[in-house]
């Protein structure tokens, strides 16, 4: 009986520090603290029926985010991604207008995350950001003479700066959260532009054709205020 009661004191004692050693171990297998996110302005807007005529002050363009940080210490990397695509055409029976529009913004860096306590959190870091915008159009205009202006736009540009992050822990896996930034970028700006009009009663003569090139270089430094809000989610 006594061999039996031993037992189970030992039993019992050694219980707890078996899970305590096994909750170490699950501690430390997740290295990696992911989080995803997409902004949610628009979202708000349209809940909320705000006026569409009030200006738009966000100059966020990244619609979804990504980030992965080390569970010990915080640091680790993001990237942000925005794409703007559009296609389409207006005919009045006078002129016609078809427009074609590509647009891609990406970041990539890295930051330190910081927990300010249970329900807040905030991180800085340092971001490479690439931006590439295509736009084509081409306008007829039809008359005594049929002109078509072939306008094709492609700006370029590449750069990087700081930024910072503050987020609220709607529950410890659903977030809320907006950030700052201040972007260095330089790029080019190509436009071509061909002209070519058409006299209808003149079959037998070839359209007249004219061409011009624009190519300039700029560079611009921009600050973005947190008025773009993210929704969160922790995996």
């Amino acid at each position: 009986m006594r061999k039996t009661l031993l037992f189970f004191i030992i039993t019992l004692f050694t219980i707890p520090r078996a899970f305590s050693q096994t909750d170490t171990v699950v501690q430390h297998k997740i290295k990696f603290e992911h989080y995803a996110g997409v902004q949610m302005n628009e979202l708000i807007r349209q809940v909320f029926n705000f006026n569409n005529s009030t200006t738009n002050n966000n100059t966020n363009p990244y619609l979804f985010i990504y980030s992965m940080n080390l569970t010990k210490n915080g640091w680790g990397l993001r990237t942000g991604i925005g794409y703007n695509y559009a296609d389409f055409s207006d005919d009045d029976g006078i002129t016609k207008k078809d427009t074609k529009l590509n647009d891609l913004k990406f970041r990539l860096g890295i930051e330190k995350k910081y927990a300010l306590s249970n329900k807040w959190s905030t991180g800085v870091g340092f971001d490479l950001l690439y931006n590439i915008n295509d736009d084509k159009t081409v306008t007829t205009i039809r008359g005594t003479t049929t002109s078509t202006t072939e306008t094709v736009s492609t700006i370029s540009s590449y750069g990087g700066g700081g930024m910072a992050w503050l987020r609220y822990h709607v529950t410890p896996k659903i977030l809320i959260g907006t950030e700052s930034s201040f972007y260095f970028t330089t790029g080019n700006t190509k436009q071509d532009i061909n002209i070519s009009v058409e006299d209808p009663n003149s079959p037998g003569f070839p359209p007249q054709t004219s061409s011009s090139s624009i190519d300039k270089r700029s560079s611009s430094g921009s600050f973005s205020m947190p008025v773009a809000f993210f929704i969160i989610v922790k995996f």
